[in-house]
C-alpha cells in the first residue's frame, strides 16, 4: 500500500476506489491518530452509502469490506466526521487529529432463541459470532460478529502505509476514545495484535500468522460402553432477592433460559409522527403496543393529544393503562415486581411498559440521548445477562429496538425510579396487557404500482434485490420506517401497497 496526493493506492499503482463523501471538516490539525470503527451494518456498500449521504452527517476516511475491498471517501488531509465527542490524554474532538477506518461488521449481536441476530435483523451462524464481555463492561457476556482474516490483514497493511507516511503515532478504537458511550471495534477485534502487526509492516517486516496449536491427544474410549455411561451437567444459578436477601437456586431450564424476543414494532420518539412534545416516551410506548395488538397506526403525537395532559408534562402509566384500554387494549397496572415476574409476563407472551429512572443508564454510559425523569419502554424479551427494552429514546431505530440492557443496571433504573428527587415515581411497576400478543405478528398488503423493487434493507440505500408485481398480496413478518419485510433481506417500500 501507498499513498499520492493524500489518496490510497494499491501496490500495482492503482488508486482504490474514491467515493467523495460530503459529511468532512477542514484540513486535519494533527496527524496523530488512527480510530479503528466496525459498521454495525449489513454490507460495504450499505455502509458507503450511508457514509457518504448528505443526510447522515456522518464519514470516515476509509471503508474496508469482508472480503479486503477499500474504499476511500475523505482525503487523509481532511477531517472525516467518524470520532464525534471522544478525549484521549490531553486531546479532545480526535476528528481534528485522526484517520477513521471502518470494518464492514455487523457489531453487537443478541440472542433470540438459539439463534445470534444482529441489530438489522440479519441471522449469523455461531461460527461468526464471538461471545465475549465488552471491557467497558466485564460482568456481562455479549455477541459479537467476527472480522475475517483478509479484512483484519488489508486492515494492518493500510494502516502500516499511514504510519511509515504520515507517522500517525497510536492506534485506537473508538470505544477507547469514547468510553461507555461506544462499543466499536469491540472485542472481536484484536487489537494488540492489531498493533504488533502494524509495527512490523511498517517497519519492512512481513506478518505470519501464528502456528496452529498443537492438538491435546484424545485417549482412545473405553470398548465397553457399559462402563461410560454418559454425563449429564446441570448447570445451576442463584437468584437473590435485593430487597429482602432471599435467594432461591434455579437449573437452566427452568428460571431464565433465554427466550425469543415478542413481535412488538419499534417506535422512536425522535421521528416524525413525535414532535410534539419531548416527554411523549409513555406514548410512544404505548403506540407500540397498540400496533402489536391491534396493527393501530395511531403516532405518539396522536396518543399524547387524545389524552390532553397539561402542557408539556408527563403521561402517568395510569393514564396511558385507561387509555389503553378504551382503544382495545385491556392492561393492568402491577407495582413491586420482580424479575421472575417480568419473565412470567414475557413467557406467557405479554409485553410489558415499564417506567425507569433513565438517569441511571446514562450515568452507566448506556444511553444516546441525556433525560432526567422517569422514561417509559416496551420489555420484549430477557436472558441470564440482559433485559432488551425498545427504547423509544433512539435516533436510529436499529439501535434503540430490543435494546440489551444488563440486569443488574436494569434493576437499578426500575428500582431507583421511586429516588428521582424531582419526578418521584412507583418503584418496579409494569403495565400489563390481560392477552398475549403471541410471537407471530403479521399482515398482508398488495402491491398497488404496476412493478415495486424489493430491497436488501429498509432505506432506499439498500441494493434492490428483486421485484414484485401489481396485486401481488405480500405477507409482512416486520415493519420499520415505512418500510415492510417480506423475508430475509427483503424489504418493500410501504407507501405502494394498499392493506390487503
Amino acid at each position: 500500500m501507498e499513498v499520492a496526493s493524500d489518496r490510497l493506492v494499491l501496490e500495482n499503482n492503482i488508486p482504490v476506489k474514491f467515493l467523495a463523501s460530503p459529511n468532512h471538516g477542514a484540513a486535519l490539525q494533527e496527524k496523530a491518530f488512527i480510530v479503528i470503527h466496525y459498521t454495525e451494518g449489513q454490507s460495504f456498500q450499505a455502509a458507503v452509502s450511508w457514509l457518504t449521504s448528505p443526510s447522515s452527517q456522518v464519514s470516515s476516511h476509509l471503508v474496508i469490506g469482508r472480503n479486503g475491498e477499500v474504499a476511500q471517501l475523505v482525503p487523509f488531509n481532511i477531517i472525516a466526521w467518524h470520532a464525534g465527542a471522544s478525549t484521549w490524554n490531553s486531546y479532545s474532538s480526535l476528528n481534528q487529529y485522526s484517520v477513521g477506518i471502518e470494518l464492514d461488521n455487523a457489531g453487537m449481536m443478541k440472542r433470540s432463541g438459539n439463534q445470534w441476530i444482529s441489530y438489522f435483523g440479519k441471522v449469523y451462524p455461531d461460527s461468526e459470532v464471538l461471545v465475549a464481555p465488552h471491557k467497558a463492561y466485564p460482568s456481562v457476556m455479549y455477541g459479537w460478529h467476527k472480522y475475517t482474516d483478509i479484512q483484519l490483514k488489508t486492515a494492518a497493511e493500510v494502516a502500516a502505509a499511514l504510519v511509515r507516511i504520515y507517522g500517525f503515532r497510536e492506534i485506537l478504537g473508538h470505544d477507547d476514545i469514547a468510553p461507555k458511550r461506544k462499543w466499536d471495534p469491540g472485542p472481536a477485534f484484536p487489537m494488540e495484535q492489531f498493533r504488533l502487526d502494524v509495527a512490523t509492516l511498517a517497519n519492512g517486516g512481513v506478518v505470519t500468522p501464528p502456528p496452529p496449536p498443537t492438538p491435546t491427544p484424545t485417549p482412545p474410549p473405553d470398548p465397553t460402553p457399559e462402563n461410560n455411561p454418559p454425563i449429564n451437567i446441570t448447570t445451576h444459578y442463584r437468584v437473590e432477592n435485593l430487597d429482602n436477601g432471599q435467594s432461591a437456586e434455579y437449573t437452566w431450564s427452568t428460571a431464565f433460559k433465554p427466550m425469543v424476543l415478542l413481535p412488538v414494532p419499534y417506535i422512536s420518539l425522535l421521528t416524525t409522527g413525535a414532535e410534539a412534545s419531548h416527554l411523549d416516551c409513555g406514548a410512544a410506548s404505548a403506540s407500540m403496543l397498540l400496533k402489536a395488538y391491534l396493527n393501530s397506526q395511531m403516532t405518539p403525537d396522536e396518543f399524547y393529544a387524545s389524552i390532553a395532559p397539561a402542557a408539556n408534562s408527563f403521561l402517568s402509566a395510569a393514564q396511558l393503562s385507561s387509555k389503553l384500554g378504551k382503544l382495545g387494549v385491556l392492561t393492568e397496572i402491577r407495582t413491586l415486581l420482580s424479575i421472575q415476574d417480568l419473565f412470567g409476563a414475557l413467557a406467557s407472551g405479554k409485553p410489558l411498559v415499564l417506567s425507569m429512572r433513565y438517569k441511571v443508564f446514562e450515568q452507566a454510559g448506556l444511553t444516546e440521548k441525556s433525560f432526567d425523569g422517569p422514561h417509559f419502554g416496551v420489555l420484549v424479551g430477557m436472558d441470564v445477562k440482559n433485559v432488551y427494552i425498545h427504547d423509544p429514546l433512539y435516533t436510529n431505530q436499529m439501535s434503540g429496538e430490543a435494546h440489551a440492557y444488563p440486569l443488574e443496571i436494569f434493576w437499578n433504573a426500575w428500582k431507583d425510579v421511586v429516588n428521582d428527587p424531582k419526578y418521584p415515581g412507583t418503584e418496579r411497576s409494569a403495565i400489563i396487557p390481560v392477552a398475549a400478543v403471541g410471537f407471530k405478528l403479521t399482515r398482508k398488503v398488495k402491491v398497488n404500482l404496476t412493478s415495486l423493487n424489493v430491497r436488501s434493507g429498509p432505506g432506499m440505500n439498500f441494493p434492490a434485490v428483486g421485484v414484485v408485481r401489481k396485486d401481488e398480496i405480500l405477507e409482512l413478518s416486520r415493519e420499520l420506517s415505512g418500510w415492510g419485510q417480506i423475508g430475509p433481506n427483503r424489504w418493500v417500500m410501504l407507501a405502494y401497497t394498499l392493506p390487503a
